[in-house]
């Protein structure tokens, strides 16, 4: 009888329990992060995750310029030209987290196009406040985005 009891009231106890929302996710200055060397940009400002101590925190950030991009040649044409950094034999090894930087700012779909003309794999982890499952495995030839109102801000590699 004790233990029916307890475990209803365990069982309950998790149905109540908060679930941590996106927000928390949202870089701060010196709050936790949970990889190191991760970036994430918020209003404006581009934070990375760096160890103090023997925590992972956000540094205090710096300030991003927004992407420029310029119209395509044709004057009847509505697409706008990628800035793509060049392909490089290197990113068949493994893509650096440099490199996947140059994601951030872009539109979904502009950074969609940049990793298939670099052959990187791509997928969205995370699209406003709706996160997508992703598998834990760790493949150097793959970038994961977050995507706020339609642009990049944040490149994970892996």
């Amino acid at each position: 009888m004790v233990k029916r009891t307890l475990s209803i009231l365990m069982a309950v106890a998790l149905c109540v329990a908060p679930f941590p929302q996106a927000s928390a996710a949202t870089a701060k200055a010196g709050a936790t992060c949970t990889k190191l060397k991760a970036t994430s940009i918020v209003k404006g400002k581009k934070f990375t995750c760096i160890k103090s101590g023997k925590k992972l925190v956000w540094d205090k950030g710096v300030t991003v310029k927004a992407l420029v991009t310029k119209p395509s040649p044709t004057p009847n044409s509505s697409t706008q030209v990628i800035t793509c950094p060049k392909l490089d034999s290197a990113d068949q090894a493994g893509i650096t987290q440099i490199r996947a930087n140059a994601l951030i700012g872009m539109s979904e779909s502009q950074a969609e196009e940049c990793a298939n003309l670099l052959n990187w794999g791509y997928r969205v982890g995370q699209r406003d406040s709706e996160m997508f499952a992703t598998t834990r495995d760790y493949r150097l030839d793959r970038v994961t985005v977050v995507v706020m109102l339609g642009v990049v801000t944040r490149v994970d590699v892996g």
